[in-house]
């Protein structure tokens, strides 16, 4: 799992209100005769100055490089990859298979969408898990694959999980594995194809 330092955190929210308060109160006051109910009505603005700060943090700022690793444990995935699978499905060796891998993230949440010539999957539930200590930097998420119809008499949909590793902020590529309800497992490449 990501460990957020919620001291950090914290600290940047409680810094920020300081700042953002010292700011208005300095602006708005006559330093030779303070009004303190003026002042007092100061701390409202500041705390919608605030909220409208980590709103642009959460929608967009998380993404640049000044917050990582710090503030922003993870990198930003958000992309189309392409890449391929080798699977030993039915215990033979197959070609790859070229996939099609989009990821859509934000500072909460990761979806990952793969597409095959045969299949679509979709995530179910992603999570990153950065360490480090023991030097870890992967993509975890568990997916229901759905074949197309005239495929499924030779491949059932089901379900599956892929760890994806990967290196530093400004990620390119991927490698990694997955595994699925069927008792097949495979390997997994991926490029950046674009940014969304």
């Amino acid at each position: 799992m990501v460990k957020h330092n919620i001291r950090i955190f914290a600290f940047a929210i409680l810094w920020l209100a300081f700042i953002v308060y010292a700011i208005i109160f300095v602006s708005t006051q006559n330093l030779d005769s303070i009004d303190f109910q003026k002042a007092i009505t100061h701390i409202s603005t500041t705390i919608s100055i605030n909220i409208v700060i980590w709103m642009i943090f959460i929608t967009w700022a998380w993404k640049w490089k000044i917050f990582y690793p710090w503030l922003v444990p993870f990198p930003n995935l958000s992309g189309n990859w392409v890449g391929t699978v080798k699977s030993n499905w039915k215990e033979k060796q197959l070609e790859p298979i070229p996939i099609e891998i989009s990821i859509i993230q934000n500072f909460f949440n990761i979806q990952v969408k793969i597409k095959t010539n045969e299949s679509r999957s979709y995530s179910i539930g992603a999570s990153f898990d950065i360490d480090t200590e023991r030097g870890f930097q992967q993509l975890f998420y568990s997916y229901l694959n759905t074949p197309k119809s005239g495929v499924r008499e030779r491949s059932e949909m089901h379900y599956g999980s892929t760890i994806l590793n990967f290196d530093g902020f400004k990620v390119e590529k991927m490698d990694g594995e997955y595994w699925t309800d069927r008792e097949t497992t495979g390997e997994i490449t991926l490029e950046k194809k674009n940014n969304l």
